[in-house]
């Protein structure tokens, strides 16, 4: 299994915001891409020790081929107004992915 995190800061006092998208883009993510090949998602924001505005939206793969194709259908163009309504609000740069490989 791997465990794949979109890692980025939000501006501040824009969380609510973020947090809409999130969740309007996960929905669309599972209606119409291969994350829906996902055993599991969630967002998280950081809370003792990370800033409230660094956000992980995580997803839990049985293969990284799985992963790899899921991220392929971002590029259909229901998904294009979900980072254009994110850019805004994105701390520039602060957007990576974390993946890791569970080990039991």
């Amino acid at each position: 299994m791997y465990v794949c995190q979109w890692h980025l800061e939000i501006l501040f006092g824009r969380q609510g915001e973020a947090v809409k998208v999130f969740n309007a883009w996960s929905a669309e993510m599972l209606a119409s891409s291969e994350f829906r090949r996902a055993k599991s998602h969630r967002l998280l924001c950081g809370h003792v020790g990370p800033s409230a505005s660094h956000l992980i939206h995580e997803h839990v793969f049985e293969t990284l081929a799985d992963f790899e194709t899921a991220l392929q259908d971002m590029a259909k163009p229901q998904f294009k107004p979900f980072p254009e309504a994110l850019a805004p609000i994105i701390v520039p740069g602060s957007q990576h992915w974390e993946i890791f490989r569970t080990l039991s």
